[in-house]
């Protein structure tokens, strides 16, 4: 079975801050039809800006089953992808990478190929907050 299409998504939070509220989204994400978590790290810094990866089961205090929690980190957020990561925050930030498999895209996708047709492209619209931010600032195409 192909692995894909996969989007990882970055969620920035004050270092120590993370809460189980996050590891029970992360368990309704897991049930949702369409959508499969395939690897989650939290992405810590250094004050001179080394990043690295710390898997949910070795965060002290944060809730749930530490062998649930283990199995969240799956190794296909790479050593580039956490460097990638830490570039966007800072000693005091910490983020949450979570890299998720679109079911739904691969079904559609598949369907769409049994008329000879294919997948072109997955686009990403920003937040509707970043879209009137933009519209205000006067940017457009953002």
């Amino acid at each position: 079975m192909a692995l894909g299409p996969l989007e990882l998504i970055v969620l920035s939070f004050p270092a120590p801050r993370l809460n189980d509220g996050v590891i029970a989204t992360l368990d309704r994400l897991g049930s949702a039809p369409g959508v499969r978590v395939v690897d989650v790290l939290v992405v810590r810094t250094d004050a001179v800006g080394g990043a690295c990866g710390v898997e949910l089961n070795e965060l002290p205090g944060l809730g749930g089953d530490p062998v649930a929690l283990a199995s969240l980190a799956t190794g296909l957020i790479t050593d580039t992808d956490i460097d990638e990561v830490g570039a966007l925050v800072d000693h005091e930030t910490d983020a949450l990478a979570v890299l998720v498999q679109h079911l739904w895209v691969s079904d559609l996708a598949e369907e769409v190929s049994s008329t000879d047709g294919t997948l072109l492209a997955l686009l990403h619209i920003p937040s509707v907050q970043e879209v009137r931010a933009n519209a205000l600032a006067g940017i457009a195409g953002t």
